[in-house]
């Protein structure tokens, strides 16, 4: 009879050995914004009136590899393609901009547009503008203040 009872003891004493799981999950994600920003952005640019240049600096930064473009652009380019400076009246200094961002050259009297490839996540872009008149200011150069406005747009 102890053989039977000891045999017993061990099949109850297996049974509470098994233990049930429950088991849920709740799914987690964070979504995170494509993103570009601006920082170093010169506050103004002073044109030398002896045709000599002057240069404005601006940096870039996207949170993507590729998928972005950057363009150029002046708000005195007309149908031509050419720059100038302006006064209030109207009247025009012709000037010629080039532009670079670190990874081509770009003339601003052309629209300009530089699309990134692969390998530019969280990528420095630092770059500039020179800009000067295209013929010194005379002595019969209309006074006035002449301005114009350098933009550097990025698109994703």
């Amino acid at each position: 009879m102890k053989k039977i009872f000891l045999a017993i003891t061990a099949l109850m004493l297996g049974g509470h050995a098994i233990a049930d799981t429950a088991t849920s999950s709740i799914p987690m994600g964070l979504d995170v914004p494509k993103s570009c920003t601006f920082s170093n952005v010169s506050t103004g640019i002073i044109v030398p009136e002896d045709g000599s240049e002057a240069i404005g600096n601006f940096t870039y930064k996207c949170n993507m590899d590729y998928g972005f473009s950057s363009s150029v652009s002046m708000d005195s380019i007309d149908q031509d393609g050419y720059a100038s400076l302006k006064n209030s009246t109207g009247q025009k200094l012709p000037i010629s901009a080039l532009v670079n961002n670190m990874i081509t050259y770009l003339d601003l009297n052309m629209k300009e547009t530089w699309q990134a490839g692969s390998g530019f996540l969280n990528y420095t872009v630092n770059g500039y503008v020179k800009i000067k008149l295209k013929s010194p200011v005379t002595a019969t150069t209309a006074a006035g203040v002449y301005t114009d406005t350098f933009r550097v747009t990025i698109t994703y």
